[in-house]
């Protein structure tokens, strides 16, 4: 049986391309996508520019002869006239919340509720937000963009902060932290275990050798083994909520840990109780254990997938390239050359 032939969707401005007009002669389309980049990239070569500006709307959609999927939005942030064709190069929309600088103050407020709120002040649409814990405190200011602040956030919880490609803004949490909600330290073993159980029954994202994957390559890396101790500033826990503005004597008395190996502090002022201290260690715990090995696959393209979704490779001869994750970043290519590849790298934390 023939292999379906590769097919693009691409509209940038006034201009609209496909397969069966390529208007502009486009020559080639990459789509770069990760949970460690703030905004999303793609790379377009025309035969010519097409009437298309800086700042015009874009949209990519890729597939086959049975139908294609979005790919990519954001804007053009640039374009890079030559002779002979013309170079654009386009952000995502995540860009708006790197530039939005605001000031706000939050009190008893989840997680959540503030990422939406700064999503929605940059204009943005939001995806799947879990509401995290409520923070007694919570202050953004303008000097910082808003994508950092929030990307702290995410990093003290152990979530991911990253906008899909329909351009919606997601803050939830993924693999070794999938469990982990308002709990303290002790959730983090078992969110991990769960994460892993989840991950490695769920086949519609397994690739195996011999049938879908074109390349495969790993790296396994030890686990960091530090225990994380965190604390904050408040006798809050100890003394009641209308003492949160307080200096603490006694640090060890609002402090908690995750983890074991030797003692890591971390200072954070947000964590102004001990259950948050906790919490927060949990979630850092769970951010490094997400980092501990990585897969690198390659395969024909797969236009549906999204960051965060379950991927595992099976069958290979090699053991180490067997297992499952979650992915943490993609790479669409589409040209005459290379038809249309995919190339995921898959996050391995503890116990996936």
């Amino acid at each position: 049986m023939a292999t379906p032939r590769p097919q693009f969707s691409f509209s940038a401005g006034a201009l609209s391309s496909d397969s069966s007009s390529p208007v502009a002669g486009p020559l080639r389309f990459v789509v770069e996508r990760s949970l460690d980049v703030p905004i999303d990239g793609l790379r377009v070569t025309l035969a010519a520019s097409g009437g298309v500006a800086p700042g015009d709307p874009v949209e990519l959609a890729l597939g086959d002869e049975d139908g294609v999927e979005r790919v990519f939005t954001g804007s053009v942030a640039e374009i890079r006239p030559r002779l002979g064709g013309c170079a654009i190069f386009c952000v995502g929309t995540m860009l708006a919340l790197v530039d939005l600088r605001v000031s706000s103050s939050y009190r008893d407020t989840s997680a959540g509720d503030v990422v939406r709120d700064l999503v929605g002040q940059a204009a943005l649409s939001a995806g799947e937000i879990d509401d995290g814990i409520t923070l007694a405190r919570f202050a953004v200011e303008r000097r910082l963009g808003a994508h950092a602040q929030l990307r702290r956030l995410a990093e003290r919880l152990g979530y991911s902060l990253f906008a899909d490609r329909l351009g919606k803004v997601h803050f939830r949490a993924l693999g070794a932290a999938a469990g982990l909600r308002a709990g303290g330290a002790a959730a983090l073993a078992g969110a991990a275990a769960a994460a892993s159980t989840a991950l490695g029954t769920n086949a519609s994202g397994a690739f195996a050798y011999g049938r879908h994957l074109l390349a495969a390559a790993g790296r396994q890396r030890p686990a960091l083994g530090r225990r994380l101790l965190v604390g904050g500033e408040s006798p809050m826990s100890g003394q009641g909520e209308d003492k949160s503005f307080w200096l603490t004597a006694t640090d060890s008395d609002f402090q908690d840990a995750a983890g074991d190996g030797p003692e890591m502090l971390i200072t954070d002022p947000t964590a102004r109780t001990k259950d948050m201290a906790g919490r927060f260690a949990a979630g850092y715990a769970a951010s490094l254990a997400n980092r501990n090995s990585e897969l690198r696959l390659r395969v024909l393209g797969m236009p549906g997938l999204e960051l965060g979704d379950p991927a595992s490779a099976a069958d290979a001869p090699e053991s180490g390239l067997n297992g499952g994750g979650h992915v943490r970043s993609l790479r669409h290519c589409f040209s005459a050359r290379e038809g249309f590849v995919s190339e995921i790298g898959v996050a391995r934390g503890a116990g996936e």
